[in-house]
């Protein structure tokens, strides 16, 4: 049987489109807008050899929001659970870095804050207006603010562990502080909380912790911290919770959202 030249070239063409659209497709999936009907995109790469993610709400965000983790989180802590996902779904892009794992903000971290906020305003085209810190990423990001990164319009602390030389009952915590710090006590310029007045004033803050914090003391930690702000006259603001360190209620999504809204205007 004789098969006419224009129907196999007619079948060739057909196989070829068909590939085509196999290769497409996931490009697609994962395009770096983020928008229609593809959904969320989540944005990875490596500084100076710490893994860094971008999650994005779509093609314009809001604004871009800064993730610091805490003691034995990594690049992806809560990045996409309810919590920050919140924000995203909010329409903030939310950038994340591994920031030396428990680095407990020593000098590596903060160069990886200044290239995370960098890169993540060159990936969305927005500024960088919150920062958002949980416990030990308190110190990473305070450390960052009174060490020349540009600060945030806003920040925001969930339990924060700001003096570095009172964490014994942080699990492992001390021998984490030592390590981060070449194994000497921690530099005086690197407790966050003796550090409280070189902090930006014209950055607004707020904090959420609680009096029952069995890890992170209150009184140690985020007493001084609201205390000292506010009689430097910073705008600071204070949500009380209950229970222990681990307790859920930390991890409040309205407050977080309702603040990180009354931030998308701000100087950042």
């Amino acid at each position: 049987m004789r098969i006419r030249r224009s129907a196999v070239v007619s079948a060739v063409v057909v196989v070829l489109g068909v590939a085509a659209a196999l290769v497409v497709a996931p490009m697609l999936s994962t395009g770096a807008n983020g928008g229609g009907e593809q959904g969320p995109t989540t944005v990875r790469s490596t500084l100076a050899g710490q893994s860094v993610r971008l999650s994005l709400p779509g093609p314009e965000p809001r604004g871009v929001v800064v993730w610091f983790h805490g003691q034995g989180g990594n690049v992806n802590d809560r990045v996409d659970g309810p919590w920050l996902d919140a924000l995203r779904r909010n329409g903030w892009a939310v950038a994340s870095s591994e920031f030396h794992s428990q680095s407990w903000g020593n000098a590596a971290s903060t160069k990886d804050t200044r290239l995370l906020v960098d890169w993540a305003e060159k990936q969305t085209g927005a500024k960088v207006r919150l920062w958002v810190s949980g416990s030990m990423g308190a110190s990473i990001a305070l450390n960052a603010l009174t060490h020349g990164v540009r600060a945030p319009a806003c920040w925001y602390g969930v339990k924060p562990a700001l003096d570095l030389t009172r964490m014994e009952k942080v699990p492992g915590g001390p021998g984490y502080i030592r390590r981060a710090y070449g194994g000497g006590p921690v530099p005086a310029d690197r407790n966050p909380i003796a550090n409280v007045d070189r902090l930006p004033t014209d950055t607004r803050y707020r904090v959420v912790s609680s009096k029952q914090d069995e890890w992170v003391d209150y009184a140690e930690n985020t007493r001084p911290l609201v205390d000292q702000l506010r009689g430097r006259g910073a705008d600071i603001s204070l949500l009380d919770v209950k229970g222990g360190h681990a307790d859920p209620s930390h991890w409040n999504a309205r407050d977080l959202v309702a603040y990180a809204d009354s931030c998308a205007g701000g100087n950042a």
